[in-house]
C-alpha cells in the first residue's frame, strides 16, 4: 500500500516537472533493409574517438618507460660486446702484445731479427716516414671528422661514421703504426747498432708510441661498438617519437676528449723526433 501511494507521489511530482512518463521513449525503427554488419560495427566518430584515446594512452605510457632508459645516456646493454668486435679485440690484442714484445727484445737483447742489419738505412727511413705520415694523420683527420659528425645531431651520419671507424683503423692507421715502429726499430740498428744502445730519446719515442697504443685501445677501441649501439637508440626513440629532436648521445661526445689526447700523442711523438736532443745543442751521447 506504502508503495503504491510512494509511486503515486513521484508520478504526480514528475507531472508537475513537465515528465511524461517514467518509461523509455520508443521509436519505431525499420530495420529489415539494414545490413546486419550496421549494427555490430561503430560509427565514423566511434572510431574516431577510440583511436584519438589509444594515441593519448600511447602518449603517456611511452615517456615514462623512457625515462627509465635515461635518453641519450650510457646503457649496459651499449658495451655489450658482439662477437665480431669481440674477435676484432681479440686480433688487436695479439697484435699489440706481439709487436710490444718486438720492442722489448730489441731494447734489452739486441738486434732481432739479425736480417735486419742488412736493410739499407735509407729503405728503413723510407718507410718510417710512410708510416709516419699514414699514422699522425689517420689520428688527426679522423679528430677532426668526428667531431663535427657528432656536432650534425644526424643519426644517419653518426651510423656511417662508426660503421666505418673500424675499417679506417684496421687499414690505415694499425699498419702504419706497426710500419713505423718496425722501420724505427731498424733505423735504431743501421744508425746506433741496436734499440738497447741507442740514445735515451731513441727508446723514449718507442715507450711513448706503447703508451700510446694502450691509450687508444682502452679508451677508443672499446667505445666505437657502444656508440653506434647508443646512437641506434636514440634515433629508435626519435622515431618513436619520445624526443622532440635527435641530440647525439652523451657517449659520442665524450669520445671527443679521448681523441684530442691521442692528438696529443702523435704531437709529443713528433716533437720528440725532430728536437731531439743534438738538434738545437750539443749533447755528450757518451757522457
Amino acid at each position: 500500500m506504502f508503495k503504491i501511494l510512494g509511486v503515486s507521489a513521484l508520478a504526480v511530482v514528475a507531472g508537475l516537472n513537465g515528465v511524461e512518463s517514467f518509461a523509455p521513449s520508443t521509436k519505431i525503427i525499420n530495420i529489415s533493409n539494414r545490413p546486419v554488419d550496421s549494427f555490430v560495427q561503430p560509427s565514423s566518430k566511434t572510431q574516431l574517438n577510440l583511436q584519438f584515446f589509444k594515441k593519448e594512452e600511447k602518449a603517456v605510457l611511452e615517456p615514462t618507460a623512457a625515462a627509465n632508459t635515461n635518453l641519450g645516456e650510457y646503457s649496459a646493454q651499449d658495451f655489450a660486446l658482439s662477437d665480431e668486435k669481440k674477435l676484432e679485440l681479440a686480433l688487436l690484442a695479439i697484435w699489440g702484445v706481439s709487436l710490444s714484445a718486438f720492442i722489448v727484445i730489441n731494447n734489452s737483447y739486441g738486434p732481432w731479427p739479425l736480417f735486419m742489419k742488412q736493410v739499407p738505412e735509407r729503405v728503413f727511413f723510407l718507410f718510417h716516414m710512410y708510416g709516419g705520415m699514414l699514422f699522425a694523420g689517420g689520428i688527426i683527420l679522423t679528430t677532426c671528422i668526428e667531431r663535427e659528425v657528432a656536432k650534425s645531431n644526424d643519426p644517419q651520419v653518426l651510423k656511417f661514421w662508426f660503421d666505418k671507424v673500424p675499417a679506417l683503423d684496421g687499414l690505415i692507421v694499425v699498419p702504419a703504426l706497426t710500419v713505423s715502429m718496425i722501420s724505427g726499430t731498424g733505423l735504431s740498428i743501421v744508425r746506433y747498432g741496436g734499440l738497447n744502445i741507442a740514445p735515451p730519446h731513441v727508446d723514449a719515442i718507442f715507450w711513448t708510441l706503447i703508451a700510446f697504443l694502450a691509450w687508444w685501445a682502452t679508451t677508443d677501441l672499446t667505445t666505437q661498438g657502444a656508440a653506434l649501439k647508443s646512437a641506434e637508440r636514440a634515433r629508435e626513440e626519435f622515431e618513436a617519437g619520445l624526443t622532440d629532436e635527435f641530440v647525439t648521445p652523451k657517449i659520442v661526445m665524450d669520445r671527443h676528449f679521448s681523441n684530442v689526447v691521442s692528438c696529443f700523442f702523435v704531437l709529443l711523438l713528433y716533437s720528440m723526433m725532430v728536437m731531439k736532443p743534438g738538434t738545437l745543442y750539443p749533447w755528450p751521447w757518451n757522457a
